[in-house]
């Protein structure tokens, strides 16, 4: 499974955004409130353009050791 961080558009009706989500099979992990991020999770690639609605942007979380 691969996590993705998605940075939320002001003003998301976040009950609407769980439903798309629920329909597509992606899992929402997380929900950053005071920086208007969330952590989603999914078997399948997740892409912004799917959720122009939703999110500025979407990146997969890429476990980077420094």
């Amino acid at each position: 499974m691969k996590t993705y961080i998605a940075v939320l558009k002001k003003n998301i009706d976040i009950k609407k955004l769980e439903n798309e989500l629920k329909k597509k099979n992606i899992k929402p992990a997380a929900h950053y409130i005071s920086i208007g991020v969330v952590k989603l999770e999914s078997e399948k690639p997740v892409y912004q353009k799917d959720f122009e609605a939703y999110f500025i942007s979407v990146e997969e979380d890429k476990n980077i050791e420094i």
